[in-house]
């Protein structure tokens, strides 16, 4: 399912604070097709920026209904072009941590820097580091 553009059922919100780029999505729900536009917006906000290092603030009431949606979702954060970019995650609503985890796993295993925190100052402080996370050999190419 497409979705229209100017039908979109979130609000995104970029400011670029000179060493990071912070994306804020704010909505009632979640879904594969709502992931997948959103995601579509940051990795060219990416590109147009050159931005190396992504802050994403996500507020979306429902998570993405399904684990399978969650690994596809996170299985395309490198076909985006996000492959180059250390990416801190923050979901706002507490109870999807563990499935946003999960999505972390997948999109590392496809040498995605990203790494989900339940903390805005943790994610911050994570992402201004130099730490990457591990990611597989292969991918790291």
């Amino acid at each position: 399912m497409i979705i229209p553009t100017q039908q979109k059922p979130y609000k995104i919100a970029f400011e670029d604070y000179g060493d990071h780029l912070h994306a804020r999505i704010e909505g009632e729900a979640d879904s594969y097709e709502i992931s997948q536009m959103y995601w579509a917006e940051i990795a060219a906000e990416c590109e147009k920026r050159g931005t190396k290092k992504l802050f994403v603030e996500e507020r979306l009431e429902q998570q993405i209904p399904s684990i399978a949606d969650t690994y596809q979702t996170a299985a395309e954060r490198h076909e985006m072009g996000l492959a180059g970019i250390k990416i801190a995650f923050y979901d706002a609503i507490a109870d999807q941590l563990d499935q946003n985890q999960f999505g972390e796993l997948v999109a590392r295993n496809r040498g995605v820097n990203v790494k989900v925190f339940d903390d805005t100052a943790a994610a911050l402080a994570w992402l201004l580091s130099d730490e990457a996370v591990n990611l597989p050999e292969a991918d790291q190419q």
